[in-house]
C-alpha cells in the first residue's frame, strides 16, 4: 500500500515538471469551509467534470503551502484520504477534527484543504508530465458560541489612514474576513486596493492604496468588497476614520 505522503512526493514531481497544458476537471463545490465548533463533522462535494478518472489525495495543513500530508499537524482528519474519482462522478469529502479544544475559542483558526490530482492515464512527453493540479481552499474553525457574525464583524472594521498612501483596517470581532477591492473617493481620483486579502481576528491588515496622492485622507468616504462563508459577494461603505457605516 502507498505510504501517506507517496502519492503527494509523486503528484509533486509532476507539478515540478508541469508543461503549459493544464487540466482542472475537479471542481469543490465551496470556495471555503467552515467547521463548526462542537461539530462531528463538516463535509465538501467534489466532481470530475472530466471523462477521465483521476487520483486525488486530500489533506489540511496549516497555513504552508509547501506541506505535504505527512508535515501536517493540522487537528483535522479528512475522509477519504485517497480515492480514484470516476469521470463524471462526484463524491464527499469528510472532515473531522481530532483534537479541536486545542485551538482558541475567542476567535476563528484558518487551516488550508487540499486537493492534489493526477489521471492515472497521465501522457508524459519526455521530461514533462501533463495533467497534474492542485486546489486549496480556505478550512476556517468557527468554534461553537462564537458572538457576532462575518456580516456584523464587517461593520464593525475600523479604518484608518497610513501609513503612506494607504489603509490600515483593524478588525476588533472574532471572524476572518476575506476581502476582495477597496475603493475610497477622494478628490477626482479614486483611491483602489484590487486583489484577494484576509483580516484576522482580533488583527489588522494594511492596505495600499493607488490612483491618488498622498494627500490626508481622514473623512474620505469609500466602499469595501466583501466575501461571506458561500462565497457571495458583498458591498459596505464606510469612512475613514471610524468604523464601516
Amino acid at each position: 500500500m502507498m505510504q501517506r505522503g507517496g502519492l503527494y512526493c509523486l503528484m509533486l514531481c509532476s507539478l515540478l515538471l508541469w508543461g503549459e497544458q493544464g487540466w482542472a476537471a475537479i471542481n469543490l463545490m465551496a470556495t471555503r469551509l467552515i467547521y463548526p465548533g462542537g461539530a462531528p463533522e463538516a463535509s465538501l462535494r467534489v466532481f470530475n467534470d472530466d471523462q477521465r478518472s483521476s487520483l486525488l489525495q486530500v489533506w489540511v495543513d496549516e497555513g504552508d503551502a509547501q506541506q505535504g500530508p505527512s508535515q501536517s499537524k493540522a487537528p483535522f482528519l479528512v475522509t477519504p484520504p485517497m480515492m480514484r474519482l470516476g469521470g463524471g462522478k462526484g463524491q464527499t469529502l469528510r472532515v473531522y477534527g481530532t483534537d479541536t479544544k486545542r485551538l482558541v475559542q475567542d476567535r476563528e483558526s484558518l487551516f488550508w484543504l487540499n486537493v492534489l490530482g493526477l489521471p492515472p492515464n497521465a501522457v508524459t512527453d519526455g521530461a514533462r508530465v501533463q495533467l497534474a493540479y492542485r486546489t486549496r481552499i480556505k478550512l476556517l474553525y468557527r468554534p461553537a458560541g462564537l458572538p457576532g457574525s462575518v456580516r456584523e464583524a464587517v461593520t464593525r472594521l475600523n479604518w484608518q489612514t497610513g501609513p503612506g498612501l494607504g489603509v490600515t483596517v483593524f478588525n476588533p470581532g472574532g471572524f476572518y474576513i476575506s476581502l476582495s477591492e477597496v475603493l475610497i473617493s477622494h478628490g477626482k481620483k479614486p483611491l483602489v486596493w484590487q486583489e484577494a486579502a484576509l483580516i484576522p481576528p482580533l488583527g489588522k491588515l494594511f492596505l495600499p492604496m493607488a490612483g491618488g496622492s498622498e494627500a490626508p485622507l481622514q473623512g474620505a468616504h469609500g466602499r469595501v468588497r466583501w466575501i461571506d462563508d458561500d462565497g457571495n459577494y458583498h458591498e459596505q461603505d464606510f469612512r475613514l476614520g471610524q468604523g464601516a457605516g
